[in-house]
């Protein structure tokens, strides 16, 4: 009767704990919402000389492509970092697979020296069996 009265009021505490704590997924709110433009004060902006640039521009054009520096295109050739990184990805499952086989064959051929060890044990008690039998016929 104890044990029904505890585990009632623990389903009951509970029930209440969590009914305490929960709230609408929306908050209510009363009216209409306008969302404000942020629009940067005036005299604030940031003033730009578009004349000077297309003076650049202009520049830039006249000058000979001598004096241009010219960046040679990125080369081909693998770099040593890259060459070891690829060799370490693809060579260290073999190698973990080649020592994992190698254990498993290790075990297997002791495995297979104890069967052969006690094979020879299980013949020698047979042909003693076999003797006996012979000399107890005689």
């Amino acid at each position: 009767m104890t044990f029904r009265l505890l585990a009632f009021f623990l389903v009951l505490y509970s029930g209440i704990s969590l009914a305490q704590g929960r709230k609408p997924a929306v908050e209510d709110f009363v009216g209409i919402e306008v969302e404000e433009s942020k629009v940067t004060p005036q005299g604030t902006e940031s003033l730009y000389n578009l004349e000077q640039d297309l003076q650049q521009i202009e520049t830039n054009k006249n000058k000979p492509e001598a004096t241009k520096i010219k960046s040679t295109p990125p080369s081909n050739s693998w770099s040593s970092t890259a060459i070891l990184g690829i060799t370490l990805i693809l060579g260290l499952p073999l190698v973990v697979w080649y020592l994992v086989m190698s254990h498993f064959k290790k075990k297997a051929s002791i495995e297979s020296a104890s069967n052969i060890a006690v094979l020879e044990k299980y013949r020698q008690e047979r042909e003693k069996k076999s003797e006996e039998n012979i000399k107890k016929a005689s």
